[in-house]
């Protein structure tokens, strides 16, 4: 029986992909990833909810794990930039921009889903854990950098180890209201509570890498 929630049409968070067929897979992964698991998910379940044969399945993913790689990158693809902002003179904007970006992707329900399907089978396929984490920070770190070296120029900040920064960042924009979200403890939050964490969020960010005077 299909469990309520889960229907068999792409994911709305998802932008339609060039192959209409590869869409049409990839979208039928994630409900069964979000039905069974990584582990209880098979590629013939896969198959069956695209109304494709494995054949046709294994033409273009390997395996499992390769086609749990693409729906993640497509996730992603969705919903971080991928370009650099330009450095126009303000780089406190643009990254209390990328902070209300990356925690409005945090929190949207389809990451939220993918973030527990890898945590429930990361002690069994510690791979699908490596994956997730190194694409979900992959799509940021050029950002970050990039910005880091922004507000090094303008004075704003003094920034002598990107790598810290980018943690500190990480962990100051998800903040409690993540894991209380992730565990259902409260809603998600409207936009307008999502842009004060992130403008909340850099404002803490900044002062801690302030220049000494």
């Amino acid at each position: 029986m299909k469990r309520a929630g889960i229907s068999r049409k792409r994911p709305d968070w998802l932008a339609p992909l060039d192959d209409p067929r590869d869409e049409q897979i990839l979208g039928a992964a994630f409900h069964v990833f979000a039905e069974k698991g990584f582990h209880g998910a098979t590629m013939l379940d896969i198959a069956t909810r695209a109304r494709a044969s494995k054949k046709t399945i294994y033409a273009r993913f390997k395996d499992k794990s390769a086609l749990f790689r693409a729906l993640i990158a497509w996730g992603i693809r969705q919903n971080l930039p991928e370009t650099i902002p330009p450095d126009d003179g303000d780089p406190v904007r643009a990254l209390e921009r990328h902070a209300r970006i990356v925690l409005s992707a945090m929190l949207r329900p389809e990451s939220l889903g993918l973030f527990r399907i890898v945590s429930a089978e990361a002690a069994r396929f510690p791979e699908i854990g490596r994956v997730f984490d190194e694409m979900v920070r992959r799509s940021s770190v050029a950002i970050l950098n990039a910005l880091a070296d922004q507000l090094t120029k303008a004075g704003i900040a003094t920034i002598r180890d990107k790598v810290q920064f980018g943690e500190d960042f990480i962990a100051l924009v998800r903040g409690d209201a993540y894991f209380r979200v992730l565990v259902g403890a409260v809603p998600m939050p409207a936009d307008a509570k999502i842009r004060r964490q992130a403008a909340h969020a850099v404002r803490i960010l900044l002062a801690a890498y302030a220049p000494l005077k």
